[in-house]
């Protein structure tokens, strides 16, 4: 996807006063939100996954409890190479005393439930603090290094996961990294809509109305991870506590590339289809999106709107129907498709209604671009 118009620096830098803003603290999670577009719900089962640790960035340091009803499994992660060393001081410590914050405050809670425990002869079970760290980026590919923190526990209710999220440049004065450092300053607008349309293609699993998603703010948290975004929700945020901590990924806009617009989009042999009268169907959002064009999924309606600038278009999943703007609709052969959560259109739809540039090579790989590019 490269949805964005311009990027602006990365200028804001990190003052020791300022150094609680870069702890965004959110739940990540897992839910299973299918997506029809580019925005897609990373999906998991409330496992924390193994740490991808930076050779010479990062080593592991365990903290211990010495509280016989709190079971622990503590790894926070240690940073040792980077380039600010006074930045990688605070940096630690603030990771440190927010990890012994929760050892100890949960050390409290465990030794007060097990003392009314024996005072009321019920049985106790021991409680469970579960801290482990990912370092989703390690700077090589574009200087940002992102860090995710998950922490799970388990008392006398249900078990709650929060996500820490931190993301900073590793250069001589480290500076934190922003949505809109990544998206541009219309990145609530582009993230919003993206947001939206996996949430429609899942509705069951979040609130509704004035409960449910109302939007980024400039706080939102995120992570990096394998070129795309992910934005995360705390509990009970958007969706109810069977949905789990709401996580979604939206792929990071090419910096090396045009910065006004992207010129093409790739879509690999594996990523389209042959459908109805041998008709090649590809992922509309996911195309177009790079493209820099608008696509909103409207789910009362099961239609995709599509705009970029003055031009505008509109399609609906099982009706053979194309148009572009005030011309008459035409018929291609093939109508819209919902798979796997992704609205498909044949290809004929970016070529002879949008009139983009179409062309597919040995291996299957098509790629679309703006006529003349």
């Amino acid at each position: 996807m490269k949805t964005m118009q311009h990027t602006t620096k990365w200028t804001k830098t990190l003052a020791a006063a300022g150094l609680a803003g870069i702890l965004m603290v959110t739940a990540s999670g897992l839910p299973s939100a299918h997506v029809h577009a580019q925005a897609q719900a990373a999906s998991g089962n409330g496992q924390i996954t193994a740490p991808a640790i930076a050779a010479k960035m990062v080593t592991s340091k365990k903290l211990q409890s010495t509280e016989k009803w709190l079971k622990t499994d503590i790894t926070i992660p240690v940073f040792q190479g980077l380039a600010d060393t006074q930045y990688q001081d605070q940096l630690n410590d603030i990771i440190e005393s927010h990890a012994s914050k929760d050892l100890a405050k949960w050390e409290q809670e465990a030794a007060e439930a097990a003392a009314l425990a024996k005072k009321n002869g019920y049985a106790m079970h021991p409680y469970q603090l579960l801290i482990q760290y990912e370092l989703t980026s390690d700077g090589s590919d574009n200087g940002l290094v992102s860090l995710k923190i998950t922490t799970e526990r388990t008392g006398m209710n249900n078990p709650d996961t929060r996500i820490d999220t931190y993301n900073f440049t590793n250069e001589a004065e480290a500076k934190r990294v922003t949505l809109a450092d990544l998206f541009g300053s219309k990145y609530p607008s582009i993230l919003d809509a993206h947001i939206k349309s996996a949430i429609a293609a899942d509705q069951e699993r979040y609130f509704e109305g004035q409960d449910g998603f109302q939007g980024i703010d400039s706080e939102q948290s995120f992570y990096v991870k394998d070129g795309h975004a992910y934005i995360v929700f705390q509990e009970y945020s958007i969706a109810p506590g069977a949905t789990g901590t709401p996580e979604f990924a939206v792929k990071l806009p090419d910096r090396e590339g045009d910065m006004h617009g992207a010129v093409q989009s790739i879509i690999p042999s594996g990523k389209h289809y042959i459908g109805k009268g041998g008709k090649v169907m590809v992922p509309l959002a996911s195309v177009l999106r790079q493209l820099q064009f608008d696509v909103t999924w409207n789910g009362k309606r099961k239609a995709a709107d599509i705009s970029k600038g003055a031009l505008w278009s509109s399609i609906s999943l099982n009706k053979d129907s194309y148009f572009l703007g005030k011309k008459a609709p035409r018929k291609l052969g093939a109508a819209p498709e919902m798979k796997n959560g992704r609205v498909y259109v044949p290809l004929e739809f970016l070529s002879d209604i949008l009139n983009l540039k179409v062309s597919r090579d040995k291996q299957g790989q098509i790629t679309i671009s703006h006529a003349g590019k």
